[in-house]
């Protein structure tokens, strides 16, 4: 069963239920309204024959069926009445031309002046009884009318409340129908859409929905997932691409190197010990492309958890590791130092990324400053700085400006500190240096 079926019946199925309750409410109030008309009509109809001054005289002389004689009389308006006298010892007394007499109901109390409504089916008339005592001598008095009226009135009124009944659900069925068409169309287009995407591929595709109910809401998520995966495909492309055109280069130089090692032996000692260092380079060089292009694609949210990390002391562990091997003076200034929650290990590595960078344009035995303000930590060489027009591409992936291409490096050190400062809500920055040289950097939000 579709969506757009079980919208329509829980909608009829709704309005059947208001529609029952709707008209059992009508119906029964309007059923006990007429009764109650009947009630107070039989009840003055009743107090007006005790009023007559003969009543009792003639009911005392006996007059009714049986016995000849003029039976007492009750007024009478525009209905038909039955009346009937129970005496005191049980006797029934009725006129000699009604056709039937009345049921006795066990409940009078021949001490009381209360009136009884009950009712009966006699000879297959449907009757409504009033029944009151007149005192232990006189009897029960009891008048009654025939409900063929009411229940004629009340069969129509059932007929209406059907046919309404009946038209409103149909009519509900068929608009909750629409109603469940017209607003299940944008979810309808985002199936056809998702359809297509993953029958073609194709990610560009988009939905225009215009409207700004839950649905719209949807279909603008969805929209903003094709343009997420958009993105992040083509940027996979990209990595894919530029791994594939770095990785060209040392596997060329080794697979020249492998060659010449294949002829060894008529190579001397001295060239074969300097094949072995270039072997062991490139391979050193290669490996670490490779891990630099694994940390780019890996997720740093699936790896590893949030923890609260302090960035000054965080900066003067990486310092103290770089002083033990590095040939340059590393200065480290903290000044405010924030304490953020992030990644521990992408943190250490994007500050480890920024002093490396600075180490190889840095000249050995010269002074590399590494300063965190806040949540900013920034790290400054004495190199020949970053010309104006690469910096605003040097946090690109692979990207090598024209210096950088004769010295060693993937290309993808300053764009991991980019990619770990926007996967903390942060940003990157690149500035000239005191005393030339450049400064390199990240800021880190601490609110």
């Amino acid at each position: 069963m579709s969506l757009r079926t079980r919208i329509a019946l829980i909608a009829s199925t709704a309005v059947a239920i208001a529609v029952v309750a709707i008209a059992a409410i009508v119906y029964f109030s309007t059923q006990d309204r007429l009764v109650d008309e009947i009630d107070r009509s039989l009840t003055d109809r009743a107090t007006a024959a005790q009023a007559i001054g003969d009543i009792t005289s003639e009911f005392r002389e006996g007059r009714g069926r049986g016995q000849g004689q003029t039976p007492f009389r009750v007024p009478r308006g525009f209905d038909v009445l039955y009346v009937q006298l129970v005496t005191a010892d049980g006797t029934t007394i009725i006129p000699p031309d009604q056709e039937f007499g009345l049921p006795v109901p066990p409940q009078i109390d021949f001490t009381t002046i209360e009136f009884v409504h009950t009712e009966a089916t006699v000879e297959g008339v449907h009757l409504r009884i009033a029944s009151v005592s007149l005192g232990e001598e006189l009897g029960t008095l009891q008048i009654a009318r025939s409900l063929e009226e009411v229940d004629a009135t009340l069969s129509r009124l059932a007929a209406a409340l059907l046919s309404i009944g009946l038209i409103g659900v149909a009519g509900a069925a068929g608009l909750g129908l629409f109603v469940a068409r017209s607003s299940l169309r944008p979810i309808g287009e985002l199936t056809v859409a998702a359809e297509r995407v993953a029958e073609t591929k194709e990610l560009a595709q988009r939905i225009d929905v215009g409207r700004k109910d839950e649905l719209g809401r949807l279909a603008d998520a969805f929209n903003e997932m094709l343009g997420a995966l958009e993105e992040s495909k083509q940027q996979q492309n990209r990595l894919v691409r530029d791994a594939g055109h770095e990785l060209r280069t040392p596997l060329t130089a080794l697979r020249t190197n492998i060659e010449l090692l294949a002829k060894a032996r008529e190579l001397p000692a001295v060239e074969r010990a300097a094949i072995y260092d270039d072997l062991n380079t490139e391979l050193s060089e290669l490996t670490d492309l490779v891990n630099e292009v694994v940390e780019v694609a890996t997720d740093p949210a699936v790896t590893e958890t949030e923890t609260m990390v302090d960035l000054g002391e965080l900066a003067a562990a990486v310092v103290a590791r770089y002083r033990r091997r590095a040939s340059q003076e590393f200065v480290l200034q903290i000044k405010d130092s924030a304490t953020i929650k992030g990644r521990a290990n992408r943190l250490e590595r994007a500050v480890s990324n920024l002093i490396d960078n600075a180490a190889k344009w840095s000249p050995a035995d010269s002074t590399i400053t590494v300063a965190v303000s806040g949540g900013a930590v920034s790290v400054a060489d004495r190199g020949q700085g970053i010309a104006a027009v690469d910096r605003d591409r040097v946090f690109d992936r692979f990207y090598r400006s024209d210096e950088a291409r004769s010295t060693p490096g993937s290309g993808l050190g300053l764009s991991i500190v980019k990619q770990v400062a926007e996967n903390h809500g942060g940003s990157v920055f690149v500035d000239v240096a005191y005393l030339d040289g450049a400064k390199v950097g990240f800021e880190l939000p601490t609110g």
